[in-house]
C-alpha cells in the first residue's frame, strides 16, 4: 500500500461521505480492509476507514433480519439471532467462507460492496431478496438485485444496513458450493429459496454465482419450478435443464463444461435437501396433530 498518502477514520457516516467525496476517484472506502490488502490500485491515494462510523448491531425486527454493515462475518456467524433465522442458513454458509482470520476482519458491508463473482454472501443474499441501505448524502434502500445491475458504482456509496425480509413459515432455503480446498475460492455456488404451498413451489428464487460472473437468478429454473411439486421427477427435470442454461464460461478455476456439471449437481442437492426438510416438517406437524387429538379425547 505504498501509494496511500491520506488516511481518514471518521466517526460518523456523514463525515465518511464528506471525506469520500473530497477524495473523488482517488479515495476508497475501507471496512475490514480485506480487499485493500489484496488489491492495491495505484490510483488510490486516500483511504476512508468506516469501521468507527458504521453500525454493527444484529437484530430481529418485524421486517426481518437487520444487520449493520459494520458487523464482521464472525459476528454474524456467532450471533444467536442469526442462528435462529431461517434454520441458521447464514451460519452454515459463513462457516465455509474464507478462513476464520479473514472472517474476523471482513464486514458485511465490505462483502457486499466488493461484488466478487465468487462471493457466497452475495449469492445467498440475492436468493433471500436482500434489501441494502446506502448513504450518499441521503439514505436510500434498494434490493441487492437492483444494485448489482450497476455494481461498478457500489463502492461510491456507503452501505449501512442489510435487511433480509421475513419469510413465510413454509419457506425453505438451501445453499451449495464447490471448492477444491476448505479455504479456496469456489468454482461455483448456488442458493435456492422457495415456499411450498399445498405441496407446490411458489415464490421461487434460484441463484448461481462464480460462473465465473457475478451471482444472478436463473429465470428458466424459477419458471420451471413455480407451480410444480418438489418430487424426484421435477428435481431431475430441472437438473437437466440447468445444465444447458446456466451462463457458464471458462476461466483458470474451471471450464464451462465442468461448471455446467457442477450447476446440475448443486441444484439437485439444494432441492433434495429442501424436499427432505419439508417432509420432516410435515411429519412433525402430523405427529403434533395426533398428540393434540389424544389430549382432547
Amino acid at each position: 500500500m505504498s501509494n496511500i498518502e491520506i488516511y481518514h477514520r471518521p466517526s460518523t457516516v456523514d463525515e465518511a461521505w464528506a471525506r469520500l467525496t473530497e477524495g473523488g476517484k482517488h479515495a476508497r472506502l475501507v471496512g475490514g480492509g480485506v480487499d485493500v490488502a489484496l488489491f492495491d490500485p495505484p490510483e488510490i491515494t486516500t483511504l476512508v476507514d468506516v469501521a468507527g462510523a458504521l453500525d454493527a448491531t444484529i437484530e430481529r425486527t418485524n421486517d426481518g433480519l437487520l444487520v449493520g454493515a459494520g458487523a464482521t462475518l464472525t459476528a454474524v456467524l456467532e450471533s444467536p439471532i442469526v442462528a435462529e433465522f431461517l434454520d441458521g442458513i447464514f451460519v452454515s454458509v459463513l462457516r465455509r467462507v474464507a478462513s476464520p482470520l479473514l472472517r474476523n476482519a471482513a464486514t458485511v458491508g465490505g462483502s457486499l460492496a466488493s461484488t466478487h463473482p465468487w462471493s457466497d454472501v452475495i449469492t445467498l443474499c440475492l436468493a433471500l431478496d436482500a434489501r441494502i441501505t446506502r448513504y450518499g448524502g441521503t439514505y436510500e434502500t434498494q434490493t441487492l438485485e437492483d444494485l448489482l445491475k450497476n455494481r461498478g458504482a457500489m463502492n461510491r456509496r456507503i452501505i449501512t444496513q442489510l435487511l433480509i425480509p421475513l419469510p413465510s413459515p413454509a419457506t425453505y432455503v438451501s445453499f451449495e458450493k464447490f471448492v477444491r480446498t476448505g479455504f479456496d475460492v469456489g468454482m461455483l455456488n448456488c442458493a435456492c429459496r422457495l415456499t411450498l404451498e399445498e405441496g407446490a413451489c411458489t415464490d421461487v428464487r434460484f441463484v448461481f454465482g462464480g460462473t465465473p460472473d457475478i451471482a444472478q437468478r436463473i429465470d428458466v429454473v424459477e419458471s420451471r419450478l413455480t407451480g410444480a411439486r418438489l418430487d424426484v421427477a421435477t428435481i431431475d427435470a430441472v437438473g437437466e435443464l440447468v445444465a444447458s442454461d446456466v451462463p457458464a464460461r471458462d476461466d483458470v478455476r474451471a471450464s464451462a463444461a465442468y461448471r455446467r456439471v457442477l450447476a446440475s449437481a448443486g441444484l439437485r442437492r439444494c432441492l433434495r435437501r429442501i424436499a427432505q426438510e419439508a417432509a420432516r416438517s410435515a411429519a412433525a406437524r402430523r405427529a403434533h396433530g395426533r398428540e393434540e387429538g389424544v389430549r382432547r379425547r
